[in-house]
């Protein structure tokens, strides 16, 4: 069957110092947009949002600065304010929140461009053409082919300097749905960020750790510097573009292993943490390092793109029951061998919830009535004690 399938590409543009002046420019204008409209809104007593957009040709009638912005990306700002309207409203049940702020200068980083006032000309060079209205054509590095039909456009300035520009890319493609064959349970942890149901782990590559001390020297530099000086911005810059590469080099670490899950395994099953609530103790900046809620985003989108199954299992007791006869034995954290009673089966900690973990997501897809091959109905076997006796019969493997 044909499905609609949106993805978004984000580019890297090359504007010149006019083009970057006039970015800059859209990006204010955008911003007192915002104001102006929220404003508006604050005046009613009835919220009509219709009327809210109708003032947006009156603007441009009174201040003809207004005038150097696309029609469609004053209107998005409309719809920025109605967003961030929901999202507030939703807030409202889970904590106390105020009203919506005025964005002061400096605040707005992204501008869109919706439907139209865009178009990518394709050089067949290193670098392609983004005609955008009222700003002009600027330079885009397109490491990826546009198949389908562009949507939408929102151009980013980074803290860095630097400028993106993201694509939204709405195509049709028949999504084949893969008969599941292979089966995987995965536990994340912080020693082995990764250890699977089939005894593969992955070290942590700790990406903060490697970057803490040119981070910590950049940021000293940083401090020293006069406020409000060209010294000391130069100096953030340099301390922005630190922290992007840490963000770059994590993402590629990701990206790379959730692909090799997912081309390997047709059903994926990973424990749904609720990670917000264990980023309070003293392991938090190790878990926000670890990165794991960005993991299982990865390996959900890409395995829905694949037509492949990922499975949020149920963590609780995952850590504590054995894999094997389904017993209760307690551990301390400090723990790392499990040792069951019961049954005789030892093996690794985190590879034994990796089992059990496994043991649940075929049971769920059981529950939800996938077709599973006679391969996979002999992995649902428990596996012989012999196996994965001791640490050292777990083997790793490199995605280099």
């Amino acid at each position: 069957m044909m499905e609609k399938v949106v993805i978004t590409h984000k580019f890297r543009l090359y504007p010149s110092k006019q083009q970057e002046a006039k970015l800059m420019e859209t990006l204010e204008l955008c911003r007192q947009t915002y104001n102006i409209l929220l404003n508006e809104l604050n005046s009613q007593k009835v919220i009509d949002k219709s009327q809210i957009q109708g003032i947006i040709p009156n603007m441009k009638i009174c201040d003809s600065s207004f005038k150097k912005l696309y029609s469609k990306t004053m209107q998005y700002e409309c719809y920025r304010l109605f967003s961030n309207l929901s999202s507030l409203a939703k807030s409202k049940n889970k904590r106390k929140v105020g009203r919506l702020r005025f964005k002061g200068k400096g605040w707005f980083k992204t501008f869109t461009y919706n439907q139209s006032g865009f178009k990518l000309i394709v050089t067949g060079k290193r670098y392609q053409t983004l005609h955008l209205s009222k700003i002009g054509s600027i330079p885009i590095r397109c490491h990826r082919k546009i198949k389908g039909k562009i949507k939408q456009i929102t151009i980013k300035k980074e803290a860095s300097g630097k400028w993106h520009a993201s694509i939204i890319e709405e195509t049709k493609k028949i999504i084949k749905k893969q008969q599941i064959r292979k089966a995987v349970g995965i536990d994340l942890g912080l020693t082995d960020i990764i250890y699977d149901s089939e005894g593969n782990k992955i070290t942590n590559p700790r990406h903060l750790k490697k970057h803490c001390e040119k981070l910590s020297s950049l940021q000293r530099k940083v401090s020293r510097k006069k406020k409000g000086s060209r010294n000391r911005k130069r100096m953030r810059i340099k301390l922005t573009r630190q922290y992007e590469k840490l963000v770059n080099t994590r993402n590629d670490f990701l990206h790379k292993t959730s692909k090799y899950y997912v081309d390997n395994y047709d059903a994926i099953g990973i424990e749904d943490m609720t990670i917000t609530s264990m980023v309070n103790g003293h392991l938090a900046k190790h878990i926000l390092d670890a990165s794991w809620g960005k993991f299982r985003q990865m390996i959900a989108y890409k395995a829905e793109r694949a037509g492949k199954l990922y499975i949020p299992v149920n963590h609780k007791g995952t850590t504590q029951r054995c894999s094997q006869c389904g017993e209760e034995i307690a551990k301390d954290l400090s723990e790392r061998v499990h040792k069951c009673h019961f049954c005789g089966f030892k093996a690794p900690r985190d590879y034994n919830s990796a089992l059990e973990i496994k043991k649940l997501t075929l049971k769920r897809i059981f529950e939800i009535g996938q077709e599973l091959s006679e391969s996979t109905l002999v992995e649902m076997e428990a596996l012989p004690t012999q196996l994965a006796t001791t640490v050292n019969e777990t083997r790793s493997y490199s995605l280099n």
